[in-house]
């Protein structure tokens, strides 16, 4: 774990950072300057771009991923198989593009009546899939060579930093709101492009002949490709069906307020993002050994700490929740109820550690597409029957229904097949104390007065949370670390 405590704790720090930078934008600047309609319009447009680039990879991301210990030979360019995914997703994102066009106005259809300028602006769709598409494949290039520090401050801070330079722009009338579109589309080029000069600073760029079949029949490549991207795009499905659904059948006024909940529940999972992007290399190398006992121990000290981690960051997030909403126009009053449900349903994804990695690494990625394809129909299903019904709060409500039915299966069958399962002791001890916090939580008095009461209570919370964990000795991980600074604070006195 020493790789994955250092490596996630770095990636943790500067997502945060990016978050910071998020906050900045989704909660404060782009609520304020832009109108409802107009942040929505933003996020329907990336869910469409991101659930696009997701289709057109064909899973090359994941298939360089999986199969690059394999071909990991500087010397030798690693056989050219980053020129074979960027033709494989090249070649995607043509025949997406073609088709995408040809049911152009079967997709404005259906956004014609309640959200109508998603219509106009539609082509931005286009050149952000690209980008996202492009920057996907360097970063999980990037991982393969565990580096995710720069990358990942590429990812969250770089493009966000960008994006609020753009919304300036727009504040002080440089550009208009088409403009404001346009130079919003070019953050993703520039954040791209910054990648590849990462990539050539660490002398790893090669566009070099593709010569993979000398270690791999390209038969076994396609396979796992194919089954990978049948699989891995229902969990891009459905992080962004939500969206997409709410901008047809509720209006991007809605959208907005869902999108801006989603943002602050995103950061109840970002431990889990860093940690499992440091994790996969190793669960690939460890299948690669047939190596189950390691396999068993990483799956059970990622989901402990993803869940103290996730639940800490859940109970602080709902504390300041109100002060929160305060600085949004009163269009967004509902962010903090959505925000309860959707949190919960990214903490319930996060305790059940790194099952979905384990399965897609592994043989058994029939298994994985079943799921997904279930997890396709849950969210499909949920959120076409509660928008209608809920609005915003039904979308929200899809979120945990889809991942408990989907973390559960994928328990159960790792728990069957290779008897490892993430839970002990350890958890029981985690969830009652995350219980007694925040049942607290809500019954300390004067908690809805004064609106730096929450900012001030965040102290003690932090400090009681962490002393239980350490006293209770909930992760070998934390408690490490906790004295590992204090033998450092005492060798300094």
């Amino acid at each position: 774990m020493g790789i994955i405590q250092r490596q996630s704790i770095q990636a943790s720090v500067i997502t945060y950072s990016g978050a910071l930078l998020g906050y900045l934008n989704f909660i404060v600047l782009y609520p304020i300057y832009l109108t409802p309609e107009q942040v929505g319009l933003t996020r329907l447009l990336i869910a469409v771009a991101v659930l696009f680039s997701q289709f057109a990879l064909f899973g090359s991301s994941y298939t360089l991923q999986r199969f690059f210990p394999y071909f990991n030979d500087k010397q030798k360019k690693h056989y050219g198989i980053l020129t074979l995914m960027y033709t494989i997703a090249g070649s995607g994102f043509v025949f997406y593009g073609i088709l995408f066009y040809l049911f152009r106005s079967s997709i404005q259809s259906f956004y014609e009546e309640r959200s109508s300028m998603f219509n106009i602006h539609y082509l931005f769709t286009y050149p952000i899939a690209f980008f996202l598409l492009v920057f996907e494949l360097a970063f999980f290039y990037a991982r393969s060579l565990l580096k995710t520090v720069v990358p990942t401050f590429i990812k969250e801070v770089l493009l966000r930093l960008l994006q609020t330079v753009v919304l300036f722009a727009y504040v002080l009338n440089w550009v208009d709101f088409h403009g404001f579109l346009i130079l919003f589309t070019i953050s993703y080029v520039v954040h791209f492009v910054v990648m590849l000069i990462y990539l050539a600073y660490l002398k790893q760029l090669f566009i070099a002949p593709i010569r993979v079949t000398g270690v791999m029949s390209l038969s076994k490549l396609n396979r796992y490709s194919l089954f990978v991207y049948l699989a891995s795009i229902a969990a891009v499905y459905t992080s962004n069906i939500d969206v997409i659904m709410l901008g047809a059948l509720a209006g991007l006024e809605q959208t907005a307020v869902y999108s801006v909940a989603f943002f602050i529940a995103t950061l109840v999972i970002i431990p889990s993002r860093a940690m499992n992007q440091v994790s996969i290399p190793i669960i690939a190398d460890a299948w690669k050994k047939n190596d189950i006992p390691k396999l068993h121990e990483l799956y059970r000290k990622t989901s402990i700490n993803q869940l103290l981690v996730g639940g800490y960051i859940y109970l602080i997030l709902w504390l300041n929740i109100d002060w929160m909403v305060q600085l949004l126009p009163m269009s967004y009053a509902s962010v903090k109820w959505v925000f309860l449900i959707i949190g919960f349903g990214r903490l319930l994804d996060m305790a059940t550690g790194i099952n979905g990695e384990i399965i897609l690494y592994s043989k058994h990625i029939r298994f994985n597409l079943a799921t997904n394809i279930i997890l396709i129909i849950v969210s499909t299903a949920t959120t076409l029957f509660l928008i209608p019904i809920y609005g915003v709060i039904g979308a929200a409500i899809s979120i945990p229904i889809a991942y408990f039915t989907y973390n559960s299966i994928r328990m159960i069958f790792l728990r069957i097949v290779y008897s490892i399962q993430p839970f002990t002791l350890q958890t029981i001890k985690a969830l009652v104390l995350f219980c007694t916090i925040a049942v607290a939580i809500n019954f300390i008095p004067g908690a809805d007065g004064n609106p730096l009461y929450p900012l001030l209570l965040t102290l003690p919370t932090t400090i009681l949370y962490l002393f239980c964990v350490i006293q209770l000795k909930i992760s070998e991980e934390i408690v490490g670390l906790w004295n590992r600074l204090i033998l450092e604070i005492r060798s300094h006195k």
